[in-house]
């Protein structure tokens, strides 16, 4: 099948999050699988500047809009001739990726030149998708257009739409955009968007036009049709009924591998993991902790935000060092309050806790390897990395069962980690209990962490769920 991906930022051009571990990971995995498939992504001002070689421009035009119109030129890349970069410099010429006050002018610029890039693609190159993969809200206009505006040239082919996380939805105020805006954007159809208080919601309309909606775990797809975590869209979605569907995420496993990653002093696999005791070794001396084999470690990998559920960590981090023998290695970047309460305590307990602010891969990997237990206390987790990438090192997960993380942490007679439900320290702490108690049993952590060191989280398997849904998706286009 021709597949069309159409995405923010994909690993490792652009990466702010999972979205571009997914953009940069999954259609290696689906060609593997026999799609065709080609990925769209916009021409950042930083890629311009690394120097990320191009060719081209393949293609050029302008954008209009109101009384202006804006340049596009296509480029094509050199590494990955399949992958096409759109340059649209009102759009990306700009210091950041999102975040800037006029996003949804940008991002409705992107879909724009997609839809001009699709045209190209026919009428010169020859290629017709049989198939569109809008990612989060930044491309869910693509799908808003392909169903209304050019409904007559691209009505036929078949639409699936990714929600990453539901909590960014790129809704504008009607002040700012307003009704003669959505008419200069070619967006008054539906009016502003259903069931999000007379906003303009990006992500409503990727979720209303798609032939298939999906998130990145089975258990996020329940969890987003509920008030709880629906963001206000709870009823759009349960109104889509089957059409949504989660499919877990998967990760590199050539990357992260740890019989041959090379950031780790020794190397490691479940048939033998002699090596991963060096590592904790050399993790603990790095970090200024005791080096002591039989004390237990734990590690994080994180952004430090609310999300994430690190106040419940903070809570948890009193009776960790003053009642238990464990330590801990936290890396991260995010809220200043959350990054100063962390630096207090590694302060405080300089040989038990160590605290590094920021982000290094090549640390981060020497966390997943040298750790004994890996915490995510997260609120809400559409699918979540850390956990799959800890399983794989054999860091056993210490979790909150929700998202993705109900769905890959098991705990019990075929367990392969901990979890916790209700979002309160008290559980968490006994669930780190219950880890640190198995872990005095070597024999029975022994057996729990080779077995999540030995599961299948590759893309070929995320790759194969989602052949399926696109085969879905086209049948309701052909029939």
């Amino acid at each position: 099948m021709r597949v069309l991906f159409v995405a923010a930022e994909a690993a490792p051009y652009v990466k702010t999050g999972g979205l571009a571990d997914v953009a940069g990971a999954l259609p290696a995995a689906l060609r593997a699988a026999g799609h065709d498939v080609r990925v769209v992504m916009p021409r950042y001002r930083a890629l311009r500047e690394r120097g990320v070689p191009m060719t081209g421009p393949v293609a050029a035009g302008f954008l209009p809009l109101g009384d202006r119109a804006e340049e596009l030129r296509v480029w094509r890349g050199v590494d990955d001739t399949a992958l096409l970069f759109l340059d649209i410099p009102a759009a990306f010429e700009r210091g950041q990726v999102y975040g800037e006050p006029d996003d949804h002018r940008r991002f409705i610029l992107f879909a724009r030149g997609v839809l001009d890039t699709m045209q190209y693609l026919r009428e010169v190159e020859g290629w017709n998708p049989d198939l569109v993969h809008a990612h989060d809200w930044h491309a869910a206009l693509v799908i808003n257009y392909m169903k209304t505006r050019h409904a007559y040239t691209f009505g036929h082919v078949a639409t699936v739409f990714t929600i990453h996380n539901l909590a960014y939805q790129g809704q504008v105020a009607p002040e700012v955009l307003g009704l003669t805006g959505l008419g200069e954007y070619g967006l008054v159809e539906n009016g502003m968007g259903p069931g999000i208080g007379g906003t303009f919601n990006c992500m409503a309309r990727g979720i209303l036009h798609a032939d298939v909606v999906t998130t990145v775990s089975p258990t996020y797809a329940q969890e987003i049709r509920t008030a709880e975590f629906g963001e206000r869209l709870d009823g759009l979605l349960r109104h889509r009924g089957s059409r949504v569907v989660g499919i877990l995420n998967g990760i590199d496993t050539t990357l992260y591998d740890p019989a041959t990653d090379r950031h780790l002093v020794a190397p490691y696999t479940a048939d033998d993991v002699s090596g991963k005791a060096a590592c904790k070794a050399a993790l603990q001396a790095e970090c200024g902790l005791t080096v002591d084999a039989d004390r237990p470690l734990l590690g994080v990998v994180s952004r430090l935000v609310q999300q994430k559920g690190f106040d419940l960590l903070h809570g948890a981090l009193p009776w960790l060092m003053e009642q238990t023998n464990a330590q801990l290695v936290l890396l991260g970047t995010g809220q200043q309050d959350l990054e100063d309460a962390f630096r207090y305590v590694g302060a405080r307990f300089p040989d038990r806790c160590a605290i590094r602010i920021g982000f290094d891969a090549a640390f981060a990997q020497r966390i997943y390897a040298g750790s004994d237990a890996f915490v995510m206390p997260s609120r809400f987790e559409p699918c979540g990395l850390g956990q799959l990438i800890a399983l794989r090192y054999g860091s056993v997960p210490i979790v909150r069962a929700t998202g993705g993380l109900a769905d890959t942490v098991r705990e019990g007679f075929d367990g392969n980690g901990f979890r916790f439900h209700p979002f309160e320290v008290a559980h968490l702490r006994d669930a780190i209990a219950r880890a640190l108690t198995t872990y005095r049993a070597r024999e029975s952590w022994e057996i729990l962490r080779t077995r999540g060191m030995r599961e299948d989280h590759s893309w070929t398997r995320a790759a194969e769920e989602y052949g399926r849904v696109y085969a879905f998706a086209r049948g309701l286009r052909t029939a």
